[in-house]
């Protein structure tokens, strides 16, 4: 954004490139232009911080051509201030230009964003990264192992303030920065405990991924930060498995990318933060298996108009003419979200199996998914949900992916 308003304002610009040399250009890169404002829109996002925008921006510039206002996050302001900045950036004056920073352009609004020139921004290579921290490393002679270095350039997510501020964050915690500094102060982990993750996933031994989750929280390891790397390794095994040989099955990689990526947002809201990973990790594990009761007491037996259209099927039994709603069933959950968002979340651990003479068979890991999916309501909603988006008239059926294991474990 800076060098923007250098090319802007520099009097010696060639090719539209800032000299970087001039009193304009120096005087910018250091922050000090009285021309040049910066507002954090994270701890400056309401209406208030707006107005007094719309007030100054009236004001003609003192030392440049153009005053420059640079709203870095923009995507944190609240819908009230975007509505009050939206008044301005439609029509600015003259001698104003805005520059809306942001890492999430996609929460911008289209009202905002529709009246601004998009310059997406490549994110920078750990190459990059590395050479950038190198020499800050050099300026302020810290010593550190090229190991540690690309550590913190891989932690730093294609960002150079981040990589800067996570260099700092390491640099005072020890004289000599090792990749056991770095993972003891950025609170990583280890890639012995990637792979160990990866291959107790690909197993479904549950009970040892829990308890790896109960290691790294106890040991004060970055858990979100975890999980996201444990996403992109699975990502990079999908990418890899449609050009090479995978151990991996493409279907359960996307099962369990899907299971683990749902589990995001909800831990800021979650009073424990590590439960919903831990409860997308036993719902992809255990996912259509039926335990066996030790219980004295009998199981209950539903009857036959209690089960309504539930039965059993082996996982063998689907037909290729399902592809086609297959194809479309995340655009079918995405439209029923509006309608009964609790309905999604059963139906996302369920998969179309069947469909033949004009009736769906949804195969559902366990019988309570069932029973909610055929409940009248839901299976009429479901039913023309799917006939909207793949024009198909559609009734609707459950079955129980059985598969019984003993009930110690």
């Amino acid at each position: 954004a800076r060098i923007l308003a250098k090319s802007i304002n520099c009097p010696n610009t060639k090719n539209q490139k800032a000299c970087g040399m001039c009193e304009t250009c120096e005087s910018i890169a250091a922050g000090n232009n009285l021309d040049v404002l910066e507002i954090d829109a994270a701890s400056n996002r309401g209406i208030e911080e707006i107005r007094q925008l719309r007030e100054t921006i009236k004001l003609s510039p003192i030392q440049l051509k153009f005053k420059v206002y640079i709203i870095d996050e923009v995507h944190m302001l609240t819908s009230e201030a975007f509505n009050a900045l939206l008044k301005t950036i439609e029509e600015p004056p003259a001698h104003a230009v805005f520059v809306l920073a942001t890492t999430e352009a996609h929460k911008v609004p289209e009202t905002v964003f529709s009246r601004c020139v998009f310059i997406p921004f490549e994110r920078a290579t750990v190459a990059q990264l590395k050479e950038s921290l190198l020499r800050i490393v050099k300026g302020e002679k810290l010593q550190i192992d090229d190991a540690a270095l690309t550590l913190i350039a891989e932690a730093a997510d294609g960002a150079f303030r981040d990589g800067a501020k996570l260099l700092e964050q390491v640099a005072t915690s020890a004289d000599a920065i090792t990749v056991n500094t770095v993972q003891s102060s950025l609170g990583l982990t280890s890639g012995k405990e990637l792979e160990k993750f990866v291959i107790l996933l690909q197993e479904k031994k549950t009970a040892q991924l829990l308890q790896q989750i109960h290691e790294l929280v106890s040991s004060g390891k970055n858990l979100t930060q975890f999980m996201i790397t444990i996403v992109k390794r699975l990502e990079t095994l999908l990418v890899e498995s449609f050009s090479t040989k995978s151990s991996w099955s493409k279907v359960e990689l996307i099962a369990a990318i899907r299971s683990l990526t749902h589990a995001f947002p909800l831990v800021k809201s979650s009073p424990i933060p590590e439960l919903p990973f831990e409860l997308a990790l036993v719902e992809y594990c255990e996912a259509g298996i039926v335990p066996v009761t030790t219980s004295r007491a009998k199981p209950h037996v539903p009857s036959v108009q209690e089960m309504g259209a539930i039965a059993t099927i082996s996982a063998g039994d689907a037909d290729s003419s399902v592809q086609s709603i297959l194809a479309h069933w995340s655009e079918i959950l995405e439209k029923l979200k509006p309608f009964n968002h609790s309905i999604v979340g059963v139906l996302r651990s369920c998969r179309p199996v069947k469909f033949a003479d004009g009736m769906l068979t949804i195969e559902a890991g366990y019988k309570f998914h069932a029973e909610r999916i055929t409940e009248a309501k839901v299976r009429d909603l479901v039913a023309k949900v799917i006939g909207e988006v793949v024009g198909l008239d559609v009734k609707i059926e459950t079955v129980l992916k059985q598969r019984t294991v003993n009930s110690k474990q």
